[in-house]
C-alpha cells in the first residue's frame, strides 16, 4: 500500500490483531452468556453498557433493554443502591457476596448476591462497575424460615423435646428448662425417661408407645416429675418423624404444664358444691345431703331436723363497717356454727346472711331446740374484727322430717316460715314449725296475687310532691310517688305494699309502669309551657338486679316524648353498694342518656363517700328522720349541716325532705340547703291538682 510520503504500508498485522481481538470479544461474551450469573458492567456515570443474556432469567430483562439504562433504575430504590456502592468503597473497590434488592420486570421484589469491582483507568480513576450477579431469593427465604423455626422452638410457651429413636435427648428449648428445672446441658445425651415420675405403670407406656408406632402420634395427660422432684402434671403430644424410607429417626414431644389448670379445675368443682366466702357447702350439696339423711332416717325410724339461721343486724354491721368486715363476720360466724354440731351434721351457707343446718339421725326429740339455743349463745358473743366489735343474733326456724314434710323443699319453705315468725317474735329466739304459720305465708301469697292483680287491672296511680328550689321560692320539679287504689282497701300507700312487691318481683313491672307514667306526665308538664321543670322517679334495688332500668328509661322516654334531662332516679345507698362495678356500667350508661341521678335518704346507711365520689351523683337527698328535728336537735343539726357541706363539696345539690314546718325551712336556708320538699309546701298531690298547683289548669 502507498503511504502518504509513497511508502507502501503492509496492514496485514493490524488486521489480523483486530481479528483476533473480535474472536477474544465474542468468545469472551460467549463464555459470559452462557454463565448461569448475570454479568454486566457500566461507566463511570452508572449507565449499564454491558449484560449478558442470563439477565432475562435474573430479571425478566432483555440485555438490550437494560444497556443505556441506569444501573440504579434496578434497584428497589436509590438508597439501597447507594449502600451498596458504599459498601464497595468500604471494601477497598470490590465487594464479594454482597446481598441487596432488585426489583424484576413484572414489578415483584427479589434478593440477589453480587460480585463487583470498580474499574479504573490507568490513573486509577473509576471508570465503571463490573460485577456478576445471581438471585438469592430462595437461599434466603429458606434461611429465614429456618431462622423462624429456631426462633419458634426456642420461643414457644410449650415445652419441646427432641430425641433420637432411641428416646436419647438432642435438644429442648427454653420453656423445657423454665417447666422442668433441666437447663439443656443437663439433659442432653440422656433418655427421657428421667422425668418419668412413677405414677404411670408398665401398662400405660406400652400403650402409649404402641398409638406412636401405629399411628405416628399419642396425646393425653401424664405426670412427670422436676428437676427438684416435684411432681407435675403435663399435657403432652408426641410425634414420631420419619425418612423417606419410613424408618423413625426422631420423636418430637410437645408438653405444658397444667397444674393450674387443674388447680383451678379443682377449685370450680369445689366452688359447684361450696360457698366461696366461707367454704361450707351450698344449697346445692346440701340438698343432696339432707335427702340422704331423710333416707337413712326412714330405714332406722328416726328423725332430721333443718334449721333456717338468720343473722340478725347484720346489715348495721355491714352499712357501719363495709363489706370486709361484713365478709369477716359472715366466717367467723361459720366457724362458731361448726362448733354447734356433730361432724355428720351439716351447715350450709343459704346466702347473704343465712345459714341452713341439718341436724341427723335424731331420737331425742329435744336435740333441735337444745342446738338452736346453742347456736344463739355462740352468735350473741361479741365479734372482734380488726379495730372493730360487732354484735349479732340469731333468729331461727326448724322444721322436722317426717313431722313436717318428706321434701327438701317443703321444709326448707317450713323452717324459713318458722324463722320468720323468731324474728317477728323481737329475734334472737328459735321457733318450731306449726301449721298456724301457714295462714300468715297464706296472707303474704294473696297480697301477692293482689298486687299482681292490680298491675294488671290498672289500680296504681301517681301522686307528685313538689320540689322547691329554697332561694327562689318556686316549684322547680316534683316527686312521682305511687300509691295502690284498691277496691277492696282503699288509696294504699306504698309502705302497705312495696315490700310485697319487692319480696315477690312484682316491683319490676310496677317500677316500669311508675316510670311510664311519670314520663307522660313530665311530657305534659313541659307540653303546658313549664319546661324548667323536673320529674324524680324512685328506683329500687330489685328492678336493678332484676329488671334492665337502661332498657325501661328508654322505653318510657320514648313512648312519652320526654325529655332525658328533665328525668331525675332516686337511687338508695343499697344499690351503690349491691353489685357496685356492674351498678356502675348501669348508671353511667344512664347517664349518657342525660337522665340525672340522685341518692335518696342518704345517711341512713352505709354513707359512703366514695361511692359518692364513683357514681358521681347529680344530687344528694338527706333523709327526713334528720331533717324535721334541726330545729330542736343540736345533734340533728350538725348532721345536716356536715352533709350540705359535704354535698357542696363534691359538687352536688342537696334536697332536704320531711320539712314540715317554718323554723325547719329558715334552718335550712341558713345552712344553704339548695331544694326542699315536705307538707310545709304540699303533700303528694294526684296528678291534675299538681297541674293546677303549678298554674297548667
Amino acid at each position: 500500500m502507498l503511504g502518504a510520503f509513497g511508502f507502501i504500508t503492509d496492514l496485514t498485522p493490524i488486521v489480523e490483531a483486530q481479528r483476533a481481538v473480535a474472536e477474544s470479544e465474542r468468545e469472551l461474551r460467549g463464555v459470559l452468556d452462557d454463565l448461569q450469573d448475570t454479568y454486566y458492567r457500566t461507566d463511570q456515570n452508572g449507565i449499564v453498557v454491558r449484560a449478558s443474556k442470563s439477565v432475562v432469567r435474573l430479571l425478566g430483562y432483555a440485555p438490550d433493554e437494560m444497556i443505556g439504562r441506569r444501573l440504579s433504575d434496578f434497584y428497589c430504590s436509590e438508597a439501597e443502591r447507594d449502600d451498596f456502592l458504599a459498601r464497595m468503597r468500604a471494601n477497598g473497590g470490590h465487594i464479594v457476596g454482597g446481598e441487596s434488592r432488585l426489583r424484576h420486570k413484572d414489578g415483584h421484589e427479589m434478593w440477589v448476591l453480587t460480585n463487583a469491582h470498580f474499574m479504573r483507568d490507568a490513573a486509577g480513576n473509576v471508570i465503571g462497575v463490573e460485577g456478576t450477579t445471581r438471585d438469592n431469593t430462595e437461599r434466603r427465604n429458606a434461611e429465614q424460615e429456618l431462622r423462624l423455626a429456631a426462633r419458634v422452638l426456642e420461643d414457644s410457651g410449650e415445652a419441646i423435646m427432641i430425641t433420637d429413636p432411641h428416646a436419647i435427648v438432642l435438644k429442648v428449648n427454653q420453656a423445657f428448662t423454665r417447666i422442668t428445672g433441666y437447663a439443656a446441658g443437663e439433659v442432653i445425651g440422656r433418655n427421657a425417661r428421667l422425668l418419668s415420675s412413677g405414677r404411670q405403670n408398665a401398662a400405660f407406656y406400652a400403650g402409649m408407645w404402641r398409638s406412636i408406632k401405629e399411628t405416628g402420634y399419642w396425646r393425653g395427660e401424664i405426670w412427670n416429675r422436676r428437676r427438684n422432684g416435684e411432681l407435675f402434671p403435663e399435657w403432652l403430644g408426641i410425634s414420631s418423624v420419619r425418612d423417606t424410607a419410613g424408618e423413625i429417626t426422631h420423636f418430637v414431644g410437645i408438653f405444658t404444664d397444667i397444674s393450674e389448670r387443674k388447680a383451678t379445675e379443682a377449685k370450680i368443682a369445689f366452688l359447684a358444691h361450696h360457698d366461696p366466702l366461707t367454704g361450707l357447702p351450698n344449697r346445692l350439696l346440701l340438698k343432696d345431703r339432707m335427702e340422704q339423711a331423710m333416707a337413712h332416717a326412714e330405714r332406722s325410724k328416726r328423725k332430721v331436723a333443718l334449721l333456717f339461721v338468720d343473722l340478725d343486724r347484720f346489715k348495721a354491721v355491714n352499712d357501719s363497717f363495709g363489706h370486709p368486715v361484713g365478709d369477716t363476720l359472715l366466717r367467723d360466724a361459720a366457724q362458731r356454727l361448726m362448733g354447734c354440731v356433730r361432724d355428720s351434721d351439716t351447715i350450709s351457707r343459704h346466702g347473704g346472711d343465712e345459714f341452713l343446718v341439718i341436724l341427723t339421725d335424731l331420737q331425742n326429740p329435744d336435740v333441735p331446740a337444745q342446738v338452736a339455743a346453742k347456736i344463739m349463745a355462740v352468735l350473741g358473743e361479741r365479734f372482734h374484727i380488726d379495730a372493730h366489735e360487732a354484735n349479732i343474733s340469731a333468729s331461727i326456724g326448724i322444721a322436722v322430717y317426717p313431722d313436717d314434710g318428706d321434701d327438701f323443699d317443703v321444709l326448707l319453705k317450713k323452717a324459713d316460715t318458722a324463722m320468720y315468725h323468731a324474728k317477728a317474735a323481737g329475734r334472737n329466739a328459735f321457733r318450731f314449725y306449726t301449721e298456724r304459720m301457714n295462714s300468715d305465708v297464706q296472707e303474704r301469697l294473696d297480697l301477692h296475687n293482689a298486687l299482681r292483680r292490680a298491675i294488671g287491672q290498672g289500680e296504681f296511680v301517681l301522686h307528685y310532691q313538689p320540689l322547691v328550689d329554697l332561694a327562689r321560692g318556686r316549684i322547680v320539679g316534683g316527686e312521682a310517688l305511687v300509691r295502690w287504689a284498691s277496691p277492696e282497701l282503699g288509696l294504699q300507700l306504698p309502705s302497705n305494699f312495696i315490700g310485697a312487691a319487692e319480696h315477690s318481683g312484682l316491683i319490676v313491672p310496677l317500677g316500669e309502669w311508675v316510670l311510664q307514667e311519670a314520663c307522660r306526665e313530665l311530657a305534659n308538664w313541659h307540653e303546658g309551657g313549664r319546661r324548667e321543670l323536673t320529674m324524680a322517679v324512685n328506683v329500687s334495688s330489685i328492678q336493678f338486679r332484676r329488671g334492665d332500668v337502661e332498657d325501661t328509661v328508654l322505653r318510657a322516654l320514648a313512648a312519652s316524648g320526654a325529655q332525658p334531662g328533665a328525668l331525675e332516679l332516686e337511687l338508695t345507698e343499697s344499690i351503690l353498694i349491691d353489685g357496685a362495678e356492674q351498678v356502675l356500667a348501669t348508671i353511667r350508661r344512664l347517664q349518657a342518656l342525660g337522665v340525672g341521678l340522685a341518692i335518696d335518704d342518704f345517711g341512713t346507711g352505709y354513707s359512703s363517700l366514695a361511692y359518692l365520689k364513683r357514681f358521681a351523683a347529680d344530687k344528694l337527698k338527706i333523709d327526713q328522720s334528720f331533717v324535721r328535728g334541726i330545729a330542736d336537735d343540736p345533734n340533728d343539726a350538725a348532721i345536716v349541716r356536715a352533709l350540705i357541706e359535704l354535698a357542696h363539696s363534691l359538687g352536688l345539690k342537696v334536697v332536704a325532705e320531711g320539712v314540715e314546718t317554718e323554723a325547719v325551712l329558715n334552718e335550712l336556708r341558713r345552712m344553704g340547703c339548695d331544694m326542699v320538699q315536705g307538707f310545709h309546701f304540699s303533700q303528694p298531690l294526684p296528678a291534675a291538682d299538681f297541674r293546677r298547683l303549678i298554674g297548667l289548669d
